[in-house]
């Protein structure tokens, strides 16, 4: 990883690359398959501590909400309504790999 003021680092590191997010690394793939690690993992953390929190305040009110979740067929509007949000986290996911390297190939021409 190369630090903004580090002398030998290439001008376009630290530059955005054809959309939104910044480059850290040499190869613009190894930022886009960062940036999509880091979301899932920031989706993953707020799902894990959603649920706990939500299974802790069930279960002071006596709910079994394992054996209920398990026994859950949803309906076609629900099941249309998980699809779409199902899209729109892979979306997200998948965001970063829409910046292209080869626009970084023709910022290193010479002209």
């Amino acid at each position: 990883m190369h630090s903004p003021d580090d002398t030998h680092t290439p001008s376009h590191i630290g530059q955005e690359i054809n959309g939104p997010g910044r480059t850290y690394f040499d190869n613009v793939v190894i930022d886009n398959l960062l940036e999509s690690f880091m979301e899932l993992a920031a989706e993953v953390w707020t799902i894990r501590d959603r649920q706990a929190v939500l299974e802790a305040v069930l279960k002071s009110r006596g709910i079994d909400a394992e054996t209920l979740i398990e026994a859950h067929r949803p309906d076609p509007a629900e099941a249309a309504a998980r699809k779409a949000m199902r899209a729109a986290f892979a979306e997200r996911l998948l965001a970063g790999f829409l910046r292209r390297p080869d626009t970084l190939a023709k910022q290193e021409t010479p002209s």
